[in-house]
């Protein structure tokens, strides 16, 4: 058992109770407007708009209760999980919980599960949307990029390029940026290594160049739309380059945290792809419909994704799945703070220190975007509470990090 292996050796989960903190400000703030962007933006029945207007009322002071969603695949799962924190506030119980829940309340709210107007239907269709179309020009760089290096036959440094990409691609976050505001955006800019905290990408490809045939590797999702793009273009990569067989993307099993993938909008952004009049964009969509046809290439939407679960404690059998993959590839920040518990660590604890409990090699890909961090270094710290004090949250930085657990 390693020091990190019980409650009371890890610090306390990050919760809205801290006044100061961005998970207040969430919870007060940007919950209740994304709330009412779903009623903005749906043409739902008085029904569907007024149970989402009584989930805005609750928060941040009312309690915690159970799911009221009879039928739905995770509603034994989720009463089990929210048994604990059942009556307290919206502020009181741990900020990943919340969120977590907040969402699956929306889900509850529009009826996705029960027969209905609300049934299958996602609420936050029309900020994905706008998120691909404005994106489109990047979306064809990005594909062009993809058609030049097969017909250079450049190989590692190529999937390097990726990598980085995919990882700047987790800017394009709806649920902080609405599709018609203005978020940060590095790519291209010349801004992507100086805002690198920590880059193991040649790390993680020395470890999948060890094996003697493809690697299985998996990728969690996070954002539709340009990050979706990113992901799917290292993904060709990784197959183009014979690194992997299979590769198995991990999608949300249910619209959650605005723009979060689903299986539904990678079928549609191969669809958009492929009908776009631009050669090199109809070709990447083409060879990853071919990947999924031969199963090079598959699809997986487990409720772990959308649970409140920190990664660590994950179902039994969720971790043996895990556990048969050469490397896991995890996408974003709630991706990132689930694997961290969404704890206040110190932002120098190393990375591998906290995920040893992890049972595969593990390569992290995001941009911050939440007061949880760590594998700095404290000369790197200082310097960005100096020079940029919001640098936890304003998605401006990134990290690449390697875990061989």
């Amino acid at each position: 058992m390693n020091r990190l292996s019980t409650d009371n050796d890890r610090p306390p989960p990050l919760r809205g109770t801290d006044a100061d903190s961005f998970a207040h400000h969430t919870i007060t703030v940007r919950w209740p407007r994304i709330a009412r962007r779903v009623i903005d933006e749906n043409d739902a029945p008085a029904s569907i708009t007024d149970r989402i207007q009584a989930l805005i009322d609750e928060i941040p002071e009312g309690p915690i209760r159970r799911l009221d969603d009879p039928g739905a695949p995770d509603e034994t799962l989720w009463n089990e999980r929210i048994a604990p924190y059942e009556g307290q506030s919206w502020l009181e119980v741990p900020w990943f919980f919340g969120e977590t829940y907040f969402y699956r309340r929306i889900m509850e709210a529009t009826g996705y599960f029960q027969s209905g107007p609300g049934r299958w239907s996602d609420p936050f269709t029309r900020q994905k949307e706008q998120g691909y179309t404005a994106s489109l020009d990047a979306i064809r760089t990005l594909a062009q990029g993809r058609a030049e290096a097969l017909s250079a036959g450049t190989g590692r440094e190529e999937l390097v390029r990726l990598v980085r990409t995919a990882l700047w691609g987790n800017q394009a976050d709806l649920s902080m940026w609405a599709a018609d505001a203005e978020g940060p955006d590095h790519i291209g800019t010349g801004q992507e290594r100086e805002h690198t905290l920590a880059d193991d990408t040649a790390a993680a490809l020395d470890h999948l160049e060890t094996f003697d045939r493809p690697a299985r590797i998996d990728v969690w999702a996070d954002n539709a739309g340009f990050e979706l793009v990113t992901d799917l273009a290292m993904i060709d990569g990784l197959l183009s380059a014979g690194l992997a067989h299979p590769l198995v993307l991990h999608l949300k099993a249910h619209p959650t945290f605005v723009s979060d993938a689903t299986i539904r909008d990678v079928h549609a952004t191969l669809t958009r792809l492929g009908r776009e009049d631009h050669p090199a964009t109809q070709a990447l969509a083409g060879r990853l419909r071919t990947a999924l046809r031969e199963g090079h290439l598959r699809l997986h939407d487990a409720y772990a994704w959308t649970s409140p679960l920190p990664a660590r404690d994950f179902p039994t059998n969720v971790h043996a799945e895990l556990a048969r993959t050469d490397l896991l590839i995890s996408k974003g920040d709630a991706n990132y703070r689930r694997l961290m518990g969404d704890r206040h660590w110190s932002y120098t604890t190393p990375f591998e220190e906290v995920v040893s409990y992890f049972p595969a090699p593990l390569l992290a890909l995001r941009t911050l975007k939440a007061e949880v961090a760590s594998g700095l270094n404290q000369a790197q710290v200082d310097r960005l509470n100096a020079e940029d004090p919001d640098w936890l949250i304003n998605g401006r930085w990134g990290v690449i990090q390697f875990a061989d657990t």
